[in-house]
């Protein structure tokens, strides 16, 4: 956590006692309630050096109890407002040594604590568990003293534990943090929710990762990795029914805004049987997204499409989709497995104006005697024998096809 982020969080949290209310709890002398008093007015006013000189001088005098607590805690204050951790961090631990403010007060001085702990950059490990002892300690005594724990000192405690890898011991407290919120009446903090999830995940309670991760959709459904995650943990499971649902639900909601989410929804739906609409889905995008797109990008996509239309026994509009994709990317090999789909079918004629057109956009020699060949054996096949003839007289110009066109010639009957 950066200082001056944790400095405006603490600031914020760390608790003035009202000083009316701390002489009702305890017999604070005029003198003494006069001069917290002071120092409270000059904090108000950001005189922190001010303050700081009179608490010295007080501290000086004072004997241990109430008094003495909040003249600590105080100066925590101030050495927060200054950025200087460290004396905050003494200042603390001498207000909670004392162990003379109310319960509810020292579990707040506890959390506070804590989070300095935990902001130190030197001795991490050894910050961290004492961090985490603080906070065990207390959570334990302000529940045995029937004071409410506020949830986020749950999930610092979860935070701790997930620090050193504790990620199984991290659960029932963030669980506990949850709940509370719950209770309050509150939805939980997004970030409770991601550390269970990553936990769960860690001791492959992949079913609670998943109903977890359907809270953060739930919560925040626009964040596009959340369903991603959610799906992923059905995939561990091998359930892929409830792994497409998930990515269907953020398809419908529009979640799913990055392409590689879209082409493992359409790889989803070709496995599960639906190429069809895997096919509907990849060309909406593309024309959605069409001034936004690479060439690779198209590529890939276009790839994918044509596999979709074709595995839905629509060879024509495979061919189509990847002649047009082709022209958009200047890529001859899209040409080219347009070519082989009209092969496929039969469609000579169509076959010619791919490979034509794989030509005209530069396809490499190699595919040049393959395509040379294979429209070649089209036309043979459909009985056009001076058509095959002459693309088989073709290839035998391409040094990697020649062999095999002379033999295809040497069959042709003249």
């Amino acid at each position: 956590m950066h200082i001056r982020t944790l400095r405006y969080a603490l600031l914020s949290t760390l608790l003035f006692l009202g000083l009316s209310e701390s002489a009702a709890a305890d017999s604070l002398s005029p003198a003494t309630y006069r001069t917290l008093e002071q120092v409270q007015t000059a904090m108000t006013d950001g005189d922190w050096s001010g303050a700081d000189s009179v608490l010295e001088e007080l501290i000086k005098d004072l004997n241990p109890g109430l008094g003495l607590a909040l003249s600590y805690q105080m100066q925590a204050q101030i050495a927060l407002a200054q950025e200087r951790m460290t004396d905050a961090e003494q200042s603390l631990e001498n207000a909670l040594a004392l162990d003379a403010l109310p319960s509810d007060q020292q579990l707040n001085l506890s959390s506070n604590l804590a989070q300095i702990y935990l902001a130190g950059q030197e001795r991490r490990e050894q910050r961290t568990k004492k961090a985490e002892s603080l906070l065990f300690k207390a959570i334990a005594t302000a529940e045995s003293q029937a004071t409410a724990v506020p949830p986020s000192t749950f999930a610092l405690l979860a935070i701790c534990l997930q620090i050193q890898q504790r990620y199984g011991e991290s659960i029932p407290w963030l669980n506990k943090a949850i709940n509370t919120q719950a209770a309050q009446q509150k939805l939980p903090e997004e970030n409770w929710l991601v550390m269970l999830a990553s936990a769960l995940y860690q001791t492959k309670s992949y079913n609670k990762a998943a109903q977890t991760l359907g809270q953060l959709t739930t919560l925040k459904p626009n964040n596009e990795n959340y369903w991603l995650q959610r799906a992923s943990m059905y995939q561990l499971l091998e359930q892929p029914q409830q792994q497409l649902a998930v990515l269907e639900l953020a398809y419908a909601g529009g979640y799913l805004t990055q392409e590689s989410s879209l082409i493992a929804l359409a790889q989803l739906l070709i496995a599960q049987g639906v190429p069809e609409r895997a096919a509907r889905l990849l060309q909406q995008w593309l024309a959605d997204n069409d001034k936004n797109l690479t060439v690779s990008d198209s590529e890939a996509t276009m790839k994918l499409l044509a596999t979709a239309w074709q595995l839905g026994r629509e060879d024509d509009d495979a061919a189509i989709v990847l002649s047009q994709a082709a022209i958009k990317t200047n890529e001859p090999q899209l040409a080219f497995y347009a070519m082989q789909h009209a092969v496929r079918r039969s469609d000579c004629i169509a076959a010619e104006g791919f490979l034509s057109q794989a030509q005209e956009l530069g396809l490499d020699s190699n595919k040049k005697g393959d395509g040379l060949l294979l429209v070649g054996g089209c036309a043979f096949d459909n009985g056009d024998k001076n058509t095959a003839r002459r693309y088989f007289q073709q290839a035998l110009g391409v040094a990697g096809s020649a062999v095999v066109a002379q033999q295809w010639l040497a069959y042709l009957p003249e």
